[in-house]
């Protein structure tokens, strides 16, 4: 590749190379060294994390310190699939949905829980800024805070488990 991008994410057969000086992210097949798709991500400085699935990459974009949306692209095309406007510090698919730690544009965070065809919202939990460990499992979540607080979320409604 004769271009240096700021970033460059290998995915499996391919590679996500993104300009932060232009804001486009370019896909391209690694083996036959071909463009598959070119994206201009609109108000993008850096891609925080990427993560994908069968058919879709997920991009946790920044814009500014507290300003981001993230992002589900379809692998094939480029083509959004949907957003989400906010900064998310934490992304993980886990029993076939997407869960987020994110904060929105007023600096408040959540625990999300995402459907990963639409994008909609299954529940949200409100989390503290002290938030340094979680934990999944089947019939919990565990939310662990620096000041020694812990939360049980249940995975299927996201209420507090006492």
């Amino acid at each position: 590749m004769d271009k240096t991008y700021s970033q460059t994410f290998e995915v499996g057969d391919r590679t996500l190379c993104f300009d932060s000086g232009k804001s486009i992210l370019l896909c391209r097949e690694s083996k036959e060294n071909r463009n598959l798709w070119i994206k201009k991500l609109t108000d993008v400085n850096q891609i925080d994390n990427l993560i994908e699935d069968s058919s879709k990459y997920y991009l946790s974009c920044e814009s500014a310190d507290n300003r981001g949306y993230y992002l589900a692209l379809n692998k094939a095309t480029g083509a959004t699939a949907w957003f989400i406007p906010g900064k998310a510090y934490f992304q993980i698919i886990y029993d076939g949905f997407l869960y987020l730690i994110f904060a929105d544009e007023k600096k408040e965070f959540y625990l999300l829980k995402v459907d990963r065809s639409d994008g909609e919202k299954t529940w949200y939990h409100r989390v503290d800024e002290d938030l340094c460990e979680y934990s999944f499992r089947a019939e919990r979540i565990l939310l662990t805070y620096e000041s020694g607080k812990a939360e049980k979320i249940s995975p299927r409604t996201g209420e507090i488990i006492r």
